[in-house]
């Protein structure tokens, strides 16, 4: 064998084991017995303990190896004994134990933090910075931590579970020290964390059983005369792959069903999208949570290739995919929540889409943040935060206030009066199952965490959108398979901008360039004929 051989089946083979150095330990804070509740288990106990358990990977290492750290409680107070972190959140290295989390929101939730970089506004001020403060997301020198709080009535023993991207697992028990000041392992007591099979991708967290329906709209590639019906041809393409009932109705209003006797579900609708978008909408019955995923596939699968996607968005089309999301078991509070964390991070959004459905932009997905009386961050949250305490119809007006049936926003919330759903409406459509599935968990994720988590503050007006779109997804949608899925597609998109404008450059470059050569022509023509009116 020769060196080209070596070298041929190196490239081959597996990829080497990846080394992942942790920390383990625990905040602490004894709570009075006027803040302290009683466990759940026997109602006797008070609850006087409350710890932060915590596996932070260290500093210089991919974080993005290790998928999700389960702390599984060896204790009888518990409830649910096991309680798995997949999200973790970026704090300064030399916290350690230092680090008191706050409650986000609901009992026992991981990820949460007393502050965040980019949540307090100029309009803020405050005496000392706390301890917590987020580390600079230019500083390598962070730590990455995967934590649950709990509030117990004793200490209690843990197996920690950490498990990879590979599968590869480790588990450490430890035992909760209740000490002021909390308590971190010595790190010569601890494992190393080693995956065999790193070059594994993080995989999306598993889909929650929300409630949604989506919208997709297609433009019909054109086809020679000879009674061709492409929402009819699309309604029996796709009811043939997917087995699922389809309904198609025609132009006229006529319907033509097709589903198998053993189907019990609410039918799909294929239809023309409307009068002034010549093309085809397919609309789904309510779907839940990965069986409605599972249900997406399948009609996606079956589109026709008459079905296409513009390359050519316009300001004006209607080619999007509109994803919905029922909440009707939500307060007003918990709606107003998911309008500001909206407004907060729409720029964020934008960023990963493509330039007509940014801003302001489209007629059909305007702005919800330029629709928001204020001018300031700062304003418009607390504008939003407002009608909390008033009525929906409130909440509508400040967030969609046009009253044109011809527009519509990015977040829009106007069908809530009629079938209790806000609708995501930004995203163009597609006919990659991963580009709708994705966006479906992201609007689902995004939905669900903005309403059970506490109220977000506003941003600063000095925070960058790379540190927007990563609070986005670390504190909002809290899924690293899909902020890796949308920072990818942003940078293509920034790529794509770049090479556009260099075009656009070179172009005018050239066009001034050739005037400059006409220009020098013209005044050579001109010298000549003076010259020969000399010698004459």
């Amino acid at each position: 064998m020769n060196t080209q051989d070596i070298d041929v089946d190196n490239n081959t083979s597996k990829p080497e084991p990846v080394s992942i150095a942790f920390a383990i330990g625990n905040t602490y804070k004894r709570l009075s017995p006027s803040e302290a509740k009683y466990d759940k288990r026997t109602g006797r106990h008070l609850k006087i303990h409350d710890w932060t358990l915590y596996v932070d990977i260290l500093p210089g290492y991919d974080v993005d190896i290790i998928d999700r750290v389960t702390f599984d409680m060896r204790d009888d107070s518990f409830l649910t004994t096991a309680f798995t972190c997949h999200s973790p959140i970026r704090i300064r290295h030399d916290l350690g134990s230092q680090f008191i989390g706050k409650i986000s929101g609901i009992s026992n939730q991981n990820n949460s933090q007393q502050e965040q970089i980019g949540q307090s506004t100029k309009e803020e001020e405050k005496k000392e910075p706390p301890i917590t403060t987020r580390p600079n997301p230019n500083n390598t020198g962070c730590r990455w931590r995967f934590s649950t709080r709990q509030q117990t009535f004793g200490p209690v023993d843990v197996h920690i579970n950490i498990r990879g991207v590979g599968g590869c697992r480790c588990t450490v028990p430890y035992k909760i020290k209740l000490e002021v000041g909390g308590y971190e392992c010595p790190q010569n007591e601890l494992p190393v964390f080693i995956e065999k099979r790193p070059h594994q991708q993080l995989k999306p967290l598993k889909m929650v059983d929300s409630i949604f329906s989506i919208e997709m709209q297609f433009e019909i590639k054109s086809y020679a005369e000879g009674g061709f019906n492409p929402a009819h041809k699309t309604a029996k393409s796709v009811y043939s792959r997917s087995k699922l009932p389809v309904r198609y109705i025609s132009r006229e209003g006529q319907v033509e069903d097709f589903a198998s006797k053993q189907s019990a579900s609410m039918p799909w609708l294929v239809q023309y999208a409307n009068p002034t978008f010549d093309g085809i909408s397919i609309s789904s019955p309510p779907l839940t949570g990965g069986q409605g995923l599972n249900d997406c596939y399948k009609i996606i699968e079956g589109l026709p290739p008459s079905c296409i996607v513009s390359d050519n968005f316009s300001a004006t089309s209607s080619n999007l995919l509109n994803v919905q999301i029922n909440v009707s078991n939500l307060s007003l509070q918990q709606i107003t929540k998911i309008c500001q964390n909206f407004v907060k991070y729409e720029e964020a959004m934008d960023s990963f889409m493509s330039y007509n459905q940014r801003e302001d932009r489209c007629k059909q997905c305007r702005s919800n943040k330029s629709a928001v009386e204020g001018s300031t961050n700062k304003q418009r949250n607390v504008r939003i935060a407002a009608c909390g305490d008033k009525t929906l119809g409130d909440l509508i007006t400040c967030m969609n206030p046009s009253n044109d049936d011809g527009q519509n926003y990015k977040l829009d919330l106007r069908c809530i009066h009629t079938n209790n759903k806000l609708e995501f409406r930004q995203h163009v459509s597609s006919k990659d199952k991963t580009t709708v599935t994705h966006w479906i968990r992201f609007c689902t994720g995004f939905v669900r965490n903005s309403a059970r988590l506490r109220s977000p503050a506003a941003l600063k007006s000095t925070t960058s959108i790379e540190e927007e779109f990563d609070l986005l997804f670390e504190y909002v949608v809290k899924d690293r398979c899909l902020r890796n899925f949308y920072r990818e597609g942003r940078n293509i998109y920034i790529k794509e901008e770049e090479e556009e404008r260099t075009r656009k450059l070179l172009a005018e470059q050239n066009v001034k360039k050739n005037c400059e050569n006409d220009d020098d022509s013209s005044m050579s023509i001109s010298g000549s004929s003076s010259s020969d009116g000399e010698i004459k």
